[in-house]
């Protein structure tokens, strides 16, 4: 119960703050004051604990269908933040609070209140962005608008900040308080969900046809399963250099020779690259590898994975102004031959790509059609450069690129028709790759000289030899497809998100001096 005394200190003080809050514009002012009013109120701001015995969501889904002006006689205790305040006169505030994406507005009447004191004493502390508990019946105003007349407010923790009413544009500023940009930006936090519904949605599509979930080392003594800079550090105990992964790979295919026939790991990787709209140096992937299959197998997988997801969640990816359609037959199209249709240049026969020869022609090409490349310069780097340039900006449809050379897929499986040619896809839409599969090369000696091959060519990204993951070739990996997709990047597709850094909770930024 409140004494005379402190309902006048509450009063006196809140007024003070209220009043002085819309002349002071300095932050670390209105969280000295904030913090000032509520000390000599008496209010505490950080009870310990509150218990609840409902939701919003479940408040808005039971009681959608009641009719204006009803009451229900039901009363109910629900937590949220504080988003929007208006005052209706002196007995009257309608509030918005918003609870685990779900909104619902808060009726404050004097009337529900032992009088016009313990309704001022109970509501006039509240700023956006405060936590609050409150208590009340669920009824339906004039305006038809569901609500909860409340006839008692608790503060949870409050906000010793100004909360912006909406996002801010600058997006240093913006991520340097990620919390702060969720909480004003609702797409934001629309897409964070639609990630979390995406990883579930993969997770449960390989469950279902008996892949298990595993977890591979993230800290290593050896770096492989793609071609990228590693981040490097120090283990002081072991006194060891150790390797950030920048793919599970090598581990999940030692996985299949150890006897699990289907594994998948949904996992962060690192690699020490540049940042832009469509890569981050930490980044999530899912990667799985399914024994007595070939890359024919995954891309029907592919395409049923895409086409289920697109469907279970509504997602209607766009690029530019054209739809993007993941459920029809998605179109295949041959590396070498989709690349020499751009160039209108007859490339090196596959075999060919080794030679001195062949280098000099791709750099030729490049200098020709203004592609910058930089050092150190390869054939499977030029051929690359020319594919993001000339032909993956084209594939706006979901798109199989198929049969890659195999000087640019140490990893994959020559084709029984070309061994050459590795049996390897990319699938690509909105300009943009999705996913690498291939089906594994599983023999040991074979391996050993194409890791050989890579290492000759003087490129730090390239794969080194690992006679560890040789010898464990040795003991049999059966035939053999495995997958990977980078998750940020689907994400930012299929919810037509410009770059991934908005699909990422807590993306890496340069600290703000």
């Amino acid at each position: 119960m409140w004494t005379k005394f402190g309902r006048d200190c509450l009063r006196s003080s809140l007024n003070l703050s209220i009043r002085r809050f819309s002349e002071i514009e300095n932050p670390e002012n209105f969280k000295r004051l904030r913090v000032e009013g509520f000390k000599r109120s008496g209010v505490e701001m950080y009870p310990s604990g509150y218990k609840i015995d409902s939701s919003v969501r479940s408040i808005l889904d039971r009681y959608e269908k009641m009719e204006k002006g009803q009451t229900v006689d039901k009363s109910y205790k629900i937590a949220g933040i504080v988003t929007n305040i208006r005052d209706s006169g002196r007995k009257l505030k309608f509030v918005d609070m918003l609870s685990d994406g779900k909104k619902i507005q808060i009726k404050l009447h004097s009337n529900s209140f032992l009088n016009q004191e313990e309704f001022e004493l109970n509501t006039r502390w509240m700023k956006r962005g405060d936590r609050v508990g409150v208590q009340g019946s669920p009824c339906r105003t004039k305006s038809g608008e569901l609500s909860l007349n409340s006839n008692h407010v608790t503060l949870l923790a409050p906000c010793l900040h100004v909360l912006p009413s909406s996002p801010i544009e600058n997006p240093t500023k913006r991520l340097s308080k990620r919390y702060r940009d969720i909480l004003t930006n609702p797409e934001l936090r629309r897409t964070l969900v639609s990630r979390s519904n995406i990883i579930k949605f993969i997770r449960h599509f390989l469950e279902e046809r008996e892949f298990m979930e595993v977890e591979t080392p993230i800290l290593g003594n050896a770096v492989g399963g793609a071609s990228a800079t590693p981040f490097l550090t120090y283990h002081k105990e072991m006194k060891l250099d150790l390797f950030m992964r920048i793919a599970p790979e090598l581990y999940l295919k030692q996985l299949i020779i150890a006897g699990f026939d289907r594994v998948f790991e949904i996992g962060k990787l690192f690699r020490n690259e540049g940042i832009d709209a469509s890569h981050n140096p930490e980044f999530t992937s899912c990667e799985f590898y399914m024994a007595y299959a070939d890359y024919t197998d995954l891309m029907q997988l592919t395409q049923a994975l895409f086409s289920e997801l697109c469907q279970a969640h509504n997602f209607q990816p766009r690029h530019g102004s054209i739809e993007l359609d993941f459920i029809k037959p998605y179109s295949r199209l041959e590396f070498l031959q989709a690349l020499e249709s751009a160039l209108d240049t007859k490339l090196p026969e596959p075999a060919d790509l080794h030679h001195q020869d062949s280098f000099k022609f791709l750099l030729d090409i490049c200098t020709r059609k203004e592609i910058p490349v930089s050092a150190p310069l390869t054939v499977p780097r030029l051929l690359d450069k020319l594919a993001s340039a000339l032909l993956e900006p084209n594939l706006v449809q979901p798109t199989f690129l198929i049969n890659h050379p195999m000087i640019m897929s140490p990893l994959s499986k020559p084709s029984p028709g070309n061994p050459d040619i590795a049996e390897r896809f990319e699938l690509y839409a909105g300009g943009m790759e999705l996913c690498n599969a291939y089906t594994e090369l599983n023999d040991p000696e074979i391996q050993r000289k194409t890791l050989l091959t890579q290492s000759g060519m003087s490129d730090p990204e390239s794969m080194l030899p690992d006679e560890g993951f040789c010898t464990a070739l040795e003991y049999g990996l059966p035939p053999t497809a495995g997958w990977g997709c980078g998750l940020d990047r689907l994400t930012a597709l299929l919810t037509n998100t410009t770059n991934i850094r908005e699909t990422i909770t807590f993306p890496l930024i340069k600290p703000i001096q």
